[in-house]
């Protein structure tokens, strides 16, 4: 009888096949949570878990230590350096070998693949544990974002059949859709993506700025570390590598000796490189004189006051522009080197910067981006600046003490922001100091009795309307009136009064501008981003017969639901008249037909504060996932445009209802002019000049013969006197 058992190469095999299984599953548990649109109501998020661990400490602190401490004098920064950066021969060998292994699994049939690195490999600011950043692009490109996920979902089944791959993950509901993986030789993670070919020209723009001066790259890989240990770029993963390396670069502009010039400054004399209204270009290498000769350690010691003083709430960051500038400057239009950034908002209707809603960092080139938004988190950000604090206070303590020893005490002498305890949840209030419901899905606080009544003047100097505490709401889109929209504005109220009547004021320009914005975004979110917009009503509470009056500003509560998406990846809508208008509602309808998915169900709440248009949604409601790409990639991106067309729409029906009612006067001012011709019509005129000749003439008779007797009684008179004489 034959043998059963397997041979020895089967059982090899098995072993092996077995051996991979298991890694992949230890890959599995150890991986991030995937951020996926589609998210079930069981996988919570666990992010309270996340914060009570504390965080790791990164691996190569204890190296970076040994180093600075027995390194001589006035060389801490090469330690540095050679403790956390591997070498240029080092990175070329690892680069080739995960390139030749991605080659595999990326080429497809008639359509190869080229791989593009970008990030901190590219620009020089690579650590020995940084993770590996690919741009493939295809000689068939693939730029619809349904293309990008059926690719991604074909090359990680590619990777899962080879043994070089491990830990596949893949990230969809990102604003970059992108695959995750580790190369099992190297065992480094790789981002790999196929839409983010501005990342590779950004890496290429930072590492000649870090070229250009040897104290920028130093000073950069510093703070880039610092950042690490001192809770800044964290798991989290709110705060970005690329966010901090502008903050350095601006603070470097921002001396009374710049280190660097603006990018504004470095776009002279060179060829414009177009990206729609915005210039890529920039110098391979830089040519500036600088005249600071500070030291890396005064350099670094600078970094952490200017940024510890640093109002990240009314100031911009603004590589672009190179100094110091307020959000309420860059509001008003007078930044003089923004202009180019006017012009687009202005004339092509491009979406307007969008400040906060924590930090407001203006990429160097689209200048409408706010690459800051990722910060999205006060708890986060107020870390950061206790970090900058503290991090100068150790500074100055160690002021006059070895380099080295300032540099370890940085990484380690760190403070973390205590958690603060969560308030206890109260039970529900009785009806006297509950909310009252208002029409139209608003929200309005009654008076409590005994409490003094409070006018419209103080609400608004207090600028927190009802419904809405000061650290409420984890999210504000704040939304103010632009020029475009109040002209339009202004030509309504011209249309409307006509005859010129009443003076049109700017107050009532903006009056009537908030009145029509709260119900134009419903609009446009129910009918153009086909998402079901909800008034929530509050709970049923008695209303008090001596209850006060509503608030000026009104907080209106919706329940937003979304089941797909009709607006990423969608060209330029322009609106300018009902047809078109008509138009971009079949265009979403049609979109919504191919079941693109973004499920989300979000409580939020609108109100007009200090004559903007606020978007806010609670502490409570999910703070990541499909909502969050909802609003970066499809709201703030079309909501001005679609407004826009909102008011070209109104001002075009109240045009036409003008001209409707100058006909209708038109039509009556005829009819009154032809009763009139028909009064004065030349038979009626021959008739009456006939009745008047006759009794003209019959007039003159009658005198003639009254005049012929006066004659004939004279003349006897006269007769009479002569023969008497």
């Amino acid at each position: 009888m034959a043998d059963q058992r397997p041979s020895t190469s089967q059982q090899g095999a098995q072993q092996q096949q077995q051996q991979h299984q298991q890694q992949q599953q230890q890959s599995r548990n150890g991986r991030k949570r995937r951020l996926s649109m589609n998210r079930k109501k069981g996988n919570k998020k666990g992010a309270h878990k996340q914060e009570e661990q504390t965080e790791p400490v990164s691996l190569l602190l204890q190296p970076v230590l040994q180093s600075l401490s027995s390194c001589a004098s006035g060389a801490e920064m090469t330690a540095l350096l050679g403790a956390l950066q591997p070498a240029p021969a080092d990175v070329d060998m690892v680069l080739n070998m995960v390139k030749d292994d991605l080659r595999r699994v990326l080429n497809l049939p008639n359509n190869q693949a080229t791989i593009y690195e970008f990030g901190s490999i590219k620009s020089g600011l690579l650590f020995k544990d940084s993770d590996l950043d690919f741009y493939i692009h295809y000689a068939r490109e693939k730029s619809e974002r349904e293309e990008q996920t059926k690719l991604i979902h074909v090359i990680c089944g590619r990777m899962d059949k080879d043994r070089n791959f491990t830990g596949m993950v893949k990230i969809l509901g990102a604003k970059v859709p992108l695959l995750r993986a580790i190369h099992v030789r190297t065992n480094l993670q790789c981002d790999i993506n196929f839409s983010n070919a501005r990342g590779c020209y950004n890496s290429k723009f930072i590492h000649a700025i870090m070229k250009f001066d040897v104290r920028i790259q130093q000073l950069t890989v510093m703070v880039k570390f610092w950042a690490q240990c001192a809770h800044i770029l964290t798991s989290h993963k709110q705060m970005n590598s690329y966010c901090l390396i502008m903050m350095v670069i601006f603070y470097l502009q921002t001396r009374k000796l710049p280190v660097i010039p603006s990018v504004e400054d470095m776009q002279q004399n060179i060829e414009r490189i177009n990206f729609g209204p915005w210039n890529l270009g920039y110098p391979q290498e830089i040519q500036y004189y600088t005249w600071n000769v500070s030291t890396v350690r005064e350099l670094l010691v600078g970094f952490f006051r200017y940024y510890s003083e640093f109002d990240f709430a009314k100031n911009l960051i603004s590589p672009y522009v190179g100094r110091l500038c307020s959000l309420e400057e860059l509001g008003k239009k007078a930044i003089r080197e923004l202009a180019p950034y006017y012009r687009a908002v202005e004339r092509e209707d491009y979406p307007e910067f969008v400040a906060g809603p924590c930090i407001s960092i203006q990429d160097p080139f689209e200048l409408n981006v706010n690459v800051g938004k990722v910060l999205r988190m006060n708890v986060l950000m107020e870390q950061m600046k206790l970090s900058f604090k503290h991090a100068y206070g150790v500074c100055q303590r160690l002021q006059g003490g070895d380099f080295s020893k300032l540099l370890a005490a940085l990484l380690t002498d760190v403070q973390k922001l205590p958690k603060q305890p969560k308030e206890p949840k109260t039970a529900p209030q009785p009806s006297t100091s509950g909310t009252k419901p208002t029409a139209n899905g608003t929200v309005a606080p009654q008076q409590q009795k005994g409490d003094t009544p409070t006018t419209n003047k103080t609400q608004s100097s207090t600028g927190v309307p009802a419904g809405v505490g000061k650290n409420s709401c984890w999210y504000k889109c704040r939304l103010p009136p632009i020029e475009n929209e109040l002209y339009l504005v202004k030509q309504i109220l011209q249309a409307r009064d006509r005859e010129r009547k009443t003076i049109i004021t700017d107050e009532r320009v903006r009056q009537l501008w908030t009145e029509c914005m709260l119900d134009f975004i419903v609009d446009i979110l129910r009918k153009l981003y086909m998402v079901k917009v909800e008034p929530i009503a509050a709970t049923s509470v008695a209303a008090e017969d001596n209850a006060t009056e509503a608030p000026a500003n009104p907080v209106r509560t919706y329940l937003l639901t979304c089941e797909r998406q009709v607006f990423i990846s969608r060209k330029r809508i322009y609106i300018s008249n009902e047809a078109d208008l008509k138009r971009e509602i079949e265009i979403s309808k049609q979109r919504w037909e191919k079941n693109h998915a973004l499920q989300f169900s979000t409580r939020a709440e609108m109100v007009a504060v200090d004559g903007a248009i606020e978007l806010r949604v609670p502490n409570d409601q999910p703070k990541n996932g499909p909502f969050r790409l909802f609003i970066d990639t499809c709201f703030l991106v079309h909501i001005r445009k679609c407004l826009r067309g909102y008011f070209m729409v109104m001002l075009a029906k109240t045009k036409e209802r003008a001209r409707q009612l100058k006909a209708v006067e038109t039509e009556a001012t005829e009819e009154m002019t032809v009763d009139a011709a028909k009064e004065l019509s030349p038979s009626s005129i021959v008739k009456d000049e006939k009745d008047t000749t006759t009794q003209t003439l019959e007039g003159k008779e009658v005198q003639q013969t009254k005049v012929e007797g006066r004659d004939e009684a004279t003349g006897l008179a006269v007769v009479n006197t002569i023969v008497e004489s």
